[in-house]
């Protein structure tokens, strides 16, 4: 008996849809790899196609020039996956949003704020270095500082909601301080560079952050 009509084409449609974000994710990996190794600069179209096992035309049609590849590359660092979620609505955030003691508070972002740098700070590295010579790269290093100071922004709020900020601060040199502290250049120096274990880092920072906002 014939099957009823379209009724095989939403599963191909299916398979061509997985087909798609299989070879996307190939692309976003291997140039996110190339970026990290070889630099900004010096990583190519071509190299990222052939490191990902696709034509040179797949990676524009599948994923998209090289600064979108470094921006989706990178906003997938941050969260650690593609699910269309900012760090700022995954269950971790809105755990922390939900407590009310600032020493809670700080050690809860402390922990997010870890993770988060560890997975980004090669790219951001990769930024830092070709935002000089790559207007489309400066653009992203400006909106990056900008996601920055937003997120330092959300964290004083929810401090200040506790009544738990230093008073030796207000509310814009407590942001400026946190942004000091949320930048993934330290981890990069710190772990990469200095050898630090990941959690020697997150302990720092937890004290850190304790001592320069709370006490």
């Amino acid at each position: 008996m014939p099957g009823r009509p379209g009724s095989r084409a939403p599963y191909r449609s299916g398979i061509r849809a997985q087909q798609a974000a299989n070879t996307r994710s190939a692309v976003l990996k291997a140039a996110a790899e190339l970026f990290t190794t070889r630099g900004y600069a010096a990583t190519s179209v071509d190299a990222i196609a052939e490191a990902a096992g696709v034509s040179r035309s797949t990676v524009f049609t599948a994923a998209g020039g090289k600064p979108w590849l470094l921006k989706t590359a990178y906003d997938q660092a941050i969260v650690g996956d593609d699910r269309p979620e900012s760090l700022a609505e995954r269950p971790e955030s809105r755990a922390m949003r939900s407590l009310s003691d600032g020493a809670e508070i700080i050690a809860v972002y402390a922990a997010i704020l870890a993770g988060a740098v560890a997975r980004v700070s090669a790219l951001y590295h990769v930024v830092r270095m070709a935002s000089d010579a790559d207007p489309d790269v400066a653009a992203l290093w400006q909106d990056i500082q900008r996601q920055r100071r937003a997120g330092a922004d959300q964290i004083v709020a929810l401090l200040a909601a506790a009544d738990a900020l230093s008073k030796r601060l207000d509310a814009d040199h407590t942001a400026d301080v946190i942004t000091v502290y949320n930048d993934p250049g330290i981890y990069h120096h710190l772990v990469g560079a200095r050898g630090w274990t990941h959690e020697a880092f997150q302990d720092w920072l937890a004290r850190a952050l304790v001592r320069e906002l709370l006490d």
